[in-house]
């Protein structure tokens, strides 16, 4: 029996279907990309979803990070139910959970430096004044294996491993509570793997 109490994640039945054009004068299709899935994620646990290409992960973790509502079900994040909370409730819950996108290349704005891209959670969600905020990014880019003098550079700069870690410093910036990961560290070398899935906020 799972402790319900003690989640800091948990699923009932949840659902997610799309409505997608056939083509003209064809009937809509339905995709059922989440069909009742269940699971319960405890504080300072992980959760492995596999499976191939197509089955629903990147849909599911649209869920889980508030992006998309579900079609039907429940998802309760510390308790409370962010899959029919209203707007307000969603934003202020939003920060408690942050999302590592496989894509580096896509995931990074190649118009701010790294430094902005770092500070710019904090500055939305915080009230932390600018030096505040750039010495937690600094700080956290040392614990990513980030060189300081990095700081300054925009995201083209960088290799794809390198740019895999300013993301995933990112997501860390906010100290949030659960973290989704899309294969956060197929970019990077076998030596900084282990250094960047041992990274505490």
């Amino acid at each position: 029996m799972n402790d319900t109490a003690a989640a800091l994640l948990e699923a009932r039945d949840l659902t997610r279907h799309y409505v997608v054009s056939r083509g003209f004068m064809q009937p809509k299709g339905l995709v059922r990309a989440l069909d009742g899935v269940s699971f319960t994620v405890k504080s300072g646990k992980t959760l492995a979803v596999v499976g191939e290409s197509g089955c629903g992960k990147s849909t599911l973790a649209r869920q889980v990070t508030m992006i998309e509502r579900p079609t039907a079900g429940t998802l309760l994040l510390e308790g409370n139910d962010i899959a029919h909370a209203d707007r307000g409730a969603r934003r202020r819950m939003r920060p408690l959970v942050q999302m590592v996108f496989q894509n580096p290349y896509a995931s990074l704005n190649p118009r701010k430096k790294v430094g902005t891209l770092l500070q710019e959670p904090l500055r939305i969600n915080t009230r932390l004044d600018r030096r505040a905020r750039e010495e937690r990014a600094r700080s956290m880019m040392a614990k990513v294996g980030l060189r300081p003098e990095y700081y300054g550079r925009y995201p083209h700069m960088f290799s794809g491993g390198q740019r895999q870690r300013i993301a995933v410093a990112r997501a860390l910036m906010l100290s949030p509570r659960l973290v989704v990961a899309d294969e956060p560290v197929s970019a990077l070398d076998v030596s900084i793997q282990a250094q960047v899935l041992n990274v505490k906020a």
